[in-house]
């Protein structure tokens, strides 16, 4: 039976009402960083960056701040007791997720690419044949990647979002195969205590319940460290013969973590 297609990082969504614009320093509502005021200290005006960082898509993928890249580290993970043991390095491929110096995704944590012309206008994804959407907010609705010449490649991604701007579900679909997201958030935290998902790959039907434990944040309130706890149900489409198929239920743990860079 296919093991889990899995994608790790979009699961902590923290979000910050502002847009960060700044000259060498943090925007006070993030709190500042000690390392960048020693810098800045001894930077003339003239040698200050100017960021003009718009938030939008760090909030989108679940970041706080003006982020500029963030690498993400799967390890497997034994239970001792009600403890987590963090094991060797996960085979699930880590993920990269980079925004450029406006705030704009240059590359989410599904390794779709985005590309922009000198106006800030989407313009080609994994292929010149990629599409994406934003709703009024700003926030990507959509991203679509179909090649008329492999139709293995083609795919699409669909986000929603509650009221208070969380993502609250997520679409992927590919050729014969897919899967969907119910995120939910405990009373008013920024990030998912857990997730649900729904999923198939030709014959093979998956669903599989994530609990989250966070256990290591930075200063601007981005996890770093979080502990993984996975129920997963596995077993196959009924067909003529095989009306009841077999399930096949086990646990699973990990131990996440984010190496975060800010502009």
């Amino acid at each position: 039976m296919k093991k889990i297609p899995f994608l790790l990082t979009i699961l902590a969504i923290v979000f910050v009402m502002s847009s960060c614009k700044q000259n060498g320093k943090t925007n006070d509502a993030e709190g500042t960083n000690d390392s960048t005021a020693i810098a800045d200290s001894t930077t003339t005006e003239e040698e200050k960056p100017n960021l003009d960082y718009n938030t939008t898509d760090a909030k989108t993928f679940g970041f706080n701040g003006c982020v500029e890249k963030v690498v993400t580290t799967t390890y497997m993970a034994t239970l001792n007791g009600d403890k987590l043991v963090k094991g060797e390095k996960s085979n699930r491929t880590d993920s990269l997720t980079t925004f450029d110096e406006k705030g704009r995704v240059t590359l989410d944590s599904y390794a779709n690419p985005y590309v922009y012309d000198a106006d800030g206008k989407f313009i080609k994804g994994r292929s010149k044949e990629s599409k994406m959407t934003r709703d009024k907010e700003g926030r990507i609705t959509n991203y679509s990647n179909r090649e008329n010449t492999n139709h293995w490649e083609g795919y699409d991604y669909s986000f929603e979002y509650d009221k208070q701007g969380r993502i609250k579900a997520i679409e992927w679909g590919g050729w014969e195969e897919g899967e969907s997201y119910a995120l939910t958030y405990k009373d008013d935290q920024l990030y998912p205590s857990s997730m649900h998902i729904d999923g198939q790959a030709c014959a093979d039907i998956y669903k599989t319940d994530i609990r989250y434990k966070y256990t290591k944040f930075d200063e601007k309130g981005n996890w770093i460290e979080r502990e993984m706890y996975f129920d997963v149900m596995q077993t196959t489409e009924a067909y003529e013969g095989n009306e009841n198929p077999a399930k096949d239920y086990s646990k699973e743990y990990y131990i996440q973590e984010r190496t975060i860079t800010y502009y």
